[in-house]
């Protein structure tokens, strides 16, 4: 199992390089994160898919393609600043629908199209409102949570935003690993043994050294390295700080998907990738860290442009 496991992982980090080397130094027609946008597109309908099978293996009433399409038509919606590349002039500061804007309205519009939807298939078996709040759920989860690795990409200058939407990935991925690793070494503590329990406080803890220790290789050593213009200076304690809030949103993350299969009585979300699991398997910490790792840059966590 673990072989496997390495051998999707090692497949995974290679497209993801790939494509982050393609969009650093060979923007596609000359618009930044172009390259990596199919990337987020498959991942966000995919989870979207397995979290819908999941739910209709424990016996709950939902309908997949209305899901799907309101999932894919949200990172879409959200996609516009990137799009605007293509116009050769950068996203209007004064636009009244900011960067942010684009899913702040598509969420609640997308929603009022599901509800009609049911409407227009309404056979009164007591399912329906069921059916809205499920599909509600999912869309805020993953279409909402998906849009912010579109709104991250988004922000100026490009390069810098790439690097920075890649440190988030890695940050909040290492604390995974070195959970895993830590709680399989030194694991005694259960943290939430009736949900997930193979998790351990000794985990939670060593996933946070792990994360830490690469947020500030990343964002104090490698960033300011790559970038050509150099970014503001910065002490170890933001990076620090935005390890702690990646490990614990990424578990939070986890935790989710772990209650949510427990309920429905499934081991994993998929079969996509050997030894891992699904998709989902592994965007489950990497969706709400994108909303917490915006709101940390936002908030200068993270050394930012000059």
């Amino acid at each position: 199992m673990f072989h496997l496991r390495l051998i999707s992982a090692v497949v995974l980090i290679s497209l993801l390089v790939a494509v982050v080397w393609l969009d650093y130094w060979y923007p596609l027609w000359g618009v930044a994160g172009l390259w990596m946008w199919p990337l987020g597109l498959y991942a966000s309908v995919a989870t979207a898919s397995e979290l819908t099978k999941l739910a209709q293996s424990g016996g709950h009433a939902l309908e997949r393609t209305p899901i799907l399409i309101a999932v894919g038509a949200a990172y879409l919606i959200a996609s516009v600043p990137l799009f605007w590349g293509f116009s050769g002039e950068p996203y209007p500061s004064d636009c009244p629908v900011g960067i942010v804007g684009w899913p702040a309205l598509a969420i609640p519009i997308l929603l009022f199209a599901l509800s009609a939807h049911q409407m227009m298939h309404y056979n009164a078996d007591g399912k329906a409102l069921e059916r809205i709040s499920l599909a509600g759920f999912i869309l805020l989860y993953v279409g909402g949570c998906s849009s912010f690795w579109i709104i991250m990409r988004t922000q100026s200058p490009s390069q810098w935003s790439l690097l920075t939407l890649v440190g988030i990935i890695a940050a909040t991925k290492l604390a995974d690993i070195g959970a895993y690793i830590s709680g399989k070494m030194t694991g005694r503590n259960k943290l939430c043994p009736k949900i997930s329990p193979g998790k351990t406080w000794e985990g939670l803890i060593g996933g946070f050294l792990f994360s830490a220790l690469g947020s500030w290789i990343i964002f104090c050593q490698f960033i300011p390295w790559m970038l050509p213009t150099k970014p503001l200076t910065l002490g170890p304690f933001g990076p620090i700080l935005f390890a702690l809030l990646l490990t614990c949103t990424g578990l939070v993350g986890d935790l989710t998907e772990s209650l949510i299969k427990r309920d429905v009585g499934s081991k994993d979300s998929g079969r996509l990738l050997p030894g891992m699991g699904g998709v989902w398997d592994v965007t489950d910490s990497l969706l709400p860290a994108a909303v917490i790792g915006f709101l940390g840059v936002v908030a200068g966590l993270v050394p930012q442009p000059a």
